[in-house]
């Protein structure tokens, strides 16, 4: 898998704005992509919308990605995405 990110990741100088995905960053085509915290505002759908399948983790459950998204979990990302981890290394053995 690859990191990408908002454009508010790439502001805070957490990531390269080479990650930020979106109208103005890079547009991606993954099998799946999963949007973690992502809102889902209009310029990052633009970069994310031909993704196969979008898994949205969000604690709002009204947040756009949330809805625009082929399977979402509300909750933190923080305990969803290791306990999805978690799981595919199991079923992995």
């Amino acid at each position: 898998g690859v990191v990408g990110c908002s454009r508010a990741v790439t502001n805070n100088g957490w990531r390269n704005h080479t990650d930020q995905v979106g109208q103005t960053g890079t547009r991606i085509a993954p099998d799946l992509y999963m949007a973690c915290g992502i809102s889902g505002a209009i310029q990052h759908w633009v970069g994310a919308m031909a993704s196969k399948k979008i898994l949205a983790i969000n604690t709002d459950p009204e947040a756009n990605m949330v809805a625009k998204a082929d399977y979402a979990v509300i909750g933190d990302l923080h305990k969803v995405v290791p306990a999805i981890t978690a799981e595919i290394r199991r079923r992995r053995g």
